[in-house]
């Protein structure tokens, strides 16, 4: 595998032989990706922050229609910082956030943003 300091990035093959099936996407960097399941159903739309604000959903299931995941995606607060309120004040969802401050870690090495 090449070293830190290469100049180009490591191969996809090179990487899933260091470190086994593993993708970061630059798209997502920066973003929090909070799973909102639905208590009845249990279909999950992916709501996406970046920082505190609300910016976009994601839906890869088959059961709820267009209009229905993006009924969910207005309803689900605006700010990051009120969706534990709004887990407990609806009762028909419930929040799949990572816990805050959380790092990656591959191997002995902490991803971290410098």
């Amino acid at each position: 595998m090449r070293t830190k300091s290469a100049q180009w990035s490591p191969l996809k093959s090179d990487i899933k032989a260091s470190h086994g099936y593993l993708s970061f996407n630059c798209t997502l960097i920066n973003l929090d990706v909070v799973g909102v399941r639905i208590i009845d159903s249990g279909e999950v739309v992916i709501i996406f922050y970046r920082g505190p604000d609300k910016t976009g959903y994601m839906y890869e299931g088959e059961r709820l229609n267009d209009i229905q995941v993006f009924n969910l995606f207005k309803i689900v607060p605006d700010n990051y910082n009120d969706l534990e309120a709004f887990e407990k004040m609806d009762g028909r969802v419930e929040i799949l956030a990572p816990p805050r401050d959380n790092y990656v870690f591959i191997n002995d090495m902490e991803v971290v943003q410098k």
